[in-house]
């Protein structure tokens, strides 16, 4: 493997890392809260930028729903 793709995350490995589908992963990155790059005809998630999301997050702040 190439020193550039050891920083690089497959959707796969990148899914499997949070515990959610590769769909999730593809969607939030349609969505633009996940930036990726594409080599060849792969697409892959820079290690930077899942750090950054594992420390805070994609999206909105949730908002706490007072309980009933």
């Amino acid at each position: 493997m190439s020193e550039e793709l050891k920083h690089l995350l497959s959707l796969d490995r990148l899914a499997a890392r949070w515990d959610v589908s590769k769909y999730s992963v593809r969607r939030l990155i349609v969505q633009g809260d996940i930036k990726s790059v594409n080599i060849g005809a792969r697409r892959l998630v820079p290690l930077s930028e899942v750090e950054r999301i594992e420390r805070f997050g994609v999206g909105r702040p949730r908002v706490a729903q007072p309980k009933k």
